[in-house]
């Protein structure tokens, strides 16, 4: 069984051979990104209005 550091050692070798390996590993980080970034923002927008209780206790509705 390789050892973890040969693994990782030998990956970023491959890496540095194969530009097509580069950019598929920076095209891969990049698509979780997004996908996190993406996946924050729509939880953000879907969430309800926090109104603050000294705010909302002076609030009388939209149409007063």
């Amino acid at each position: 069984m390789a050892d973890l550091a040969t693994t990782i050692t030998e990956f970023f070798a491959a890496i540095g051979r194969n530009p097509v390996y580069l950019l598929l590993f920076a095209g891969g980080i990049a698509l979780v990104l997004i996908l996190v970034l993406a996946h924050h923002i729509h939880k953000i927008r879907s969430e309800d209005i926090f109104v603050h209780q000294a705010w909302g206790a002076k609030w009388k509705g939209p149409n007063r």
